[in-house]
């Protein structure tokens, strides 16, 4: 793997977990809008390039409640992200856990790593319920 990711660091939400799960919360016209504008190119050969399959991509995800990008943003890098959720139930950010395609299977992945990212992505939205408004 080669990618660098400081602060600041912006990628195309498409290509990402966490973009997904964001861009998967959006009201129609507002998903309407970012596409329109944004040029989808893939960046891997694995990446998705077609609005039809992002939409159908974004459908999966809101249906099961997480995201996952297997090396569509980097080779050899796979990701998965769960949404977090304010007290009125909106999508308000994504967590994030990102591994070498090498260290775990898309499989392994599902099994171990995304009830972990969805109960720290619960109790984070729980918190944030808490918060005064």
């Amino acid at each position: 793997m080669n990618i660098g990711i400081t602060i600041g660091t912006r990628f195309p939400a498409f290509a990402t977990s966490m973009g997904r799960v964001l861009l998967a919360a959006l009201p129609q016209d507002e998903l309407d809008a970012y596409l329109s504008s944004t040029d989808m190119q893939a960046i891997t050969p694995r990446g998705l390039a077609d609005e039809a399959a992002l939409r159908a991509e974004l459908d999966a995800v809101s249906q099961r409640g997480w995201a996952l990008v297997d090396q569509e943003l980097e080779p050899g890098l796979r990701s998965i992200a769960a949404p977090v959720r304010d007290r009125d139930g909106r999508v308000v950010a994504a967590l994030n856990v990102s591994t070498h395609a090498a260290r775990y299977s898309v499989d392994e992945l599902r099994e171990k790593i995304v009830p972990v990212i969805l109960s720290a992505a619960r109790a984070l939205s729980t918190d944030l319920a808490t918060v005064n408004r």
